[in-house]
């Protein structure tokens, strides 16, 4: 399966859209109910750091990964236009031990963008 979508982020609904959506594709991708919620919970903390739908305006994109025994999916939340943005390191500890992968990238847009993988065990 390799589905991506990409999620507008203005208010707080569509965080919990987003997080909804990751939980649905996980499902369709063949996560456990486990894994299921960990990749949703990742997906609306790292939102939720990022202040979207509150702060800054952005996007989730959701990528199914489908490369035979390392299949899983890749989930970036991306805040548009960030000027002096915080998030303290915490946060992002606390997302890690949900996910196999984390990246943090400040684009030259001056966009911000976290990157999460969780890959079927």
């Amino acid at each position: 399966m390799n589905e991506s979508q990409t999620i507008e982020v203005q208010t707080e609904f569509d965080v919990f859209m987003a997080r909804m959506q990751v939980r649905k594709l996980a499902r369709a991708v063949g996560f456990d109910i486990t894994n299921q919620a960990r990749i949703a919970l990742a997906t609306s903390s790292l939102a939720r750091a990022l202040r979207l739908g509150e702060t800054y305006h952005g996007y989730v994109n959701i990528d199914c990964l489908g490369d035979g025994s390392r299949s899983g999916m890749r989930v970036a939340c991306k805040a548009i236009q960030v000027n002096d943005f915080e998030v303290g390191a915490r946060t992002f500890t606390d997302v890690k031990w949900l996910v196999d992968e984390l990246t943090i990238e400040e684009l030259p847009t001056n966009d911000l963008q976290v990157t999460v993988v969780k890959r079927i065990a």
